[in-house]
């Protein structure tokens, strides 16, 4: 840097350069006397505080910008703070707004002893866009983390219903028929009859259930197998005609991106059949080699969906874009009133997208 410097020649080239770096660097830069006057300031510290420069030049003390450090002293004035220390190479505190708002910075500070009885500079970057930046990821986490335990539960409680609750009511509807063949009276008989039917009923629903929760193609055939299934599901439970079309190749995915994806079509298939008033469905499943797209298509009612989402009614929608948005996709709902829904999912693959390293055909 000296070098650099001495390269430059005259000081009156050195003083150039350096006016132009305080004026046009985006961090904020000021200089206070050892009583705690800021002295002089860059036009970034105007931007970050509010003040316009002729407000603090001379008229401010450092102690009306800054909230405190954790190391502060009631007693103690911040340019106590700062002159016991002749370099502070790098803390965080909250910069005080002229408006009276505050949000945090990254400050490092330094002494300048030979500069008329002695100086401090501090120089102050914005933190708010890093610490915001890092509250969303840790927001993505946990949500990836609730996600994930849900659909754990999920498989938990499909498994006992299945083997538990489901075999159990198998076993009684067993015991009814070798009862009902046995010799009864005629009311007897009937009563055992309706038992029967109500157990079998059961049955239906637990199963019912347990796919709901989760369905064993999923894990153990893929996504496509899946989805057909809750299509045929659907036809027969809602009287949908749903069309799907596949598109390349046909194959398994990660666990995470085929759940994610099932749970996003699932989503978009309920909302169209339960309040979209709708008749048809399309589906197109594309697999585009680095990423998947699954277009889902209604002749509903319709939406704003602006207004579902500011009205908080979007709960749905506000989850299929958040399992999107976990594997780095999106998920893009195109709707108005009386023109049916268009939901588009995008979710980027990497070249060893699946689950051992290589892609393997899915059962069809």
């Amino acid at each position: 840097m000296d070098a650099w410097m001495k390269k430059l020649g005259s000081s009156e080239e050195a003083f150039t350069l350096l006016s132009s770096v305080f004026a046009n660097v985006s961090d904020a830069i000021l200089v206070v006397d050892k009583e705690g006057m800021i002295v002089t300031a860059n036009p970034a510290l105007e931007k970050m505080s509010g003040w316009a420069t002729e407000e603090l030049i001379g008229k401010r003390h450092i102690c009306e910008l800054c909230l405190g450090m954790a190391t502060c002293r009631e007693e103690a004035t911040c340019a106590d703070c700062f002159f016991k220390q002749e370099q502070m190479p790098s803390f965080e505190m909250r910069l005080k707004t002229k408006d009276g708002r505050d949000y945090p910075v990254a400050a490092s500070s330094a002494q300048l002893p030979e500069i008329d009885g002695g100086k401090m500079v501090l120089i102050l970057r914005d933190m708010s866009d890093q610490q915001r930046a890092e509250k969303e990821r840790y927001q993505h986490k946990l949500t990836n983390y609730v996600i994930q335990a849900q659909e754990e539960e999920r498989k938990r409680i499909s498994r006992e219903l299945h083997d538990g609750v489901g075999q159990a009511l198998y076993s009684i509807l067993v015991g009814l028929n070798v009862v009902g063949q046995s010799k009864l009276s005629e009311p007897l008989r009937q009563h055992v009859a309706d038992i029967q039917q109500m157990t079998a009923k059961a049955m239906e629903e637990v199963k019912r259930m347990a796919l709901e929760l989760r369905p064993s193609a999923l894990d153990d055939l893929g996504l496509l197998p899946a989805l057909r299934s809750l299509i045929k599901r659907f036809e027969k439970s809602f009287g949908l005609l749903i069309d799907l079309h596949v598109q390349g190749d046909r194959r398994r995915y990660p666990a995470v991106v085929e759940t994610a994806l099932y749970r996003i079509v699932q989503e978009a298939m309920t909302n169209a059949a339960k309040y979209a008033q709708a008749d048809k469905l399309g589906i197109v499943f594309e697999d585009r080699d680095k990423e998947l797209v699954v277009t889902v298509v209604d002749d509903g009612i319709g939406f704003d969906v602006e207004r579902a989402q500011k009205k908080g009614t979007g709960l749905g929608l506000f989850g299929m874009k958040e399992r999107a948005q976990l594997l780095g996709g999106t998920v893009d709902i195109r709707s108005a009133p009386g023109e049916g829904t268009t939901v588009i999912v995008r979710i980027p693959l990497a070249k060893e997208e699946t689950e051992d390293g290589h892609s393997r055909p899915d059962r069809r």
